[in-house]
């Protein structure tokens, strides 16, 4: 509960899952101020118990996911949270687990029997991503780039994520506005490209295993710049969004969550491009 000039005003619940790994911390402390927070980890709530994670969303407004890898997550916990009448909103930039969703229309029509919205993809992409494509205006084809600091924090699902960089981004915008694209990732540190190359041959799990231990000794190395950019080209131009740290994967799901649609499973498109561009920029 919140005062406002003297009036009680509910704070809405927001269950953040993932939020002891560096993409989760920072969204936590992202939401603080707006909404009551949840802040939930594998010890406290376990991803694999649908049980568990209806009781989590029952009387929430939103789950917010920053749990990753999502390729590990069981598709079913997004129809639990919607089932229980709460949105669902994630960071994922794996295609396949977008596409799972956005194409499910089981869950499209549980969502909006239930008046929920469900959300993938709002991270550096493809929700930044594809506005900055908008923002170039009428192309046909472009090179999309995410470019990593080395002195970021690193979190082994984020390298294991970065390891197998499938985002939906090419689909997407084919879809969409049927625009070609290429999307490539970009490390600082000589090598770290061969390694995640290597690492992108392995299923998931020993990936994580992998990456783990990767995140571990990268910690320890100061080298380069910390925070990231995606830059979009084409061949009438180019426009960027940089972060001077990794706020930028968190902030098109806060903004969002303030911009909620109507029911539905909806890609980031769906939201003002240009003003969460605006919104993300005057916070960065």
């Amino acid at each position: 509960m919140a005062r406002d000039g003297g009036l009680v005003v509910e704070t809405k619940r927001v269950v953040v899952a993932g939020a002891g790994g560096v993409f989760g911390s920072l969204l936590v402390r992202a939401l603080g101020d707006a909404y009551e927070v949840v802040a939930t980890t594998r010890d406290t709530l376990d991803l694999r118990d649908l049980g568990a994670v209806r009781a989590a969303a029952r009387g929430a407004y939103a789950v917010a996911c920053a749990a990753g890898p999502f390729q590990l997550l069981d598709r079913q916990i997004v129809h639990a949270v919607a089932g229980e009448g709460a949105h669902w909103l994630d960071i994922s930039d794996d295609g396949e687990w977008f596409f799972d969703l956005f194409d499910d229309r089981r869950l499209r029509a549980l969502a909006e029997e239930r008046g929920v919205a469900v959300m993938p993809g709002l991270s550096s992409l493809p929700a930044i991503s594809g506005a900055l494509v908008r923002r170039l205006g009428a192309v046909h084809h472009v090179d999309i780039t995410l470019s990593i600091g080395n002195r970021n924090a690193k979190g082994a699902a984020a390298i294991a994520s970065a390891a197998g960089l499938r985002t939906p981004d090419s689909e997407l915008l084919w879809r969409e506005l049927h625009i070609a694209a290429n999307v490539h990732t970009k490390f600082e540190m000589p090598g770290v490209s061969l390694i995640l190359r290597f690492l992108k041959q392995l299923p998931i799990a020993p990936r994580v295993r992998i990456a783990r231990a990767i995140a571990s000794v990268a910690s320890k190395v100061p080298f380069g710049t910390s925070g990231g950019a995606v830059e979009v080209v084409s061949g009438i131009g180019a426009t960027q969004l940089r972060g001077e740290d990794q706020r930028m994967a968190i902030l098109p799901l806060v903004y969002a969550l303030g911009h909620l649609p109507g029911p539905g499973v909806h890609s980031p498109s769906v939201l003002d491009q240009e003003d969460m561009l605006r919104w993300i920029e005057a916070r960065l």
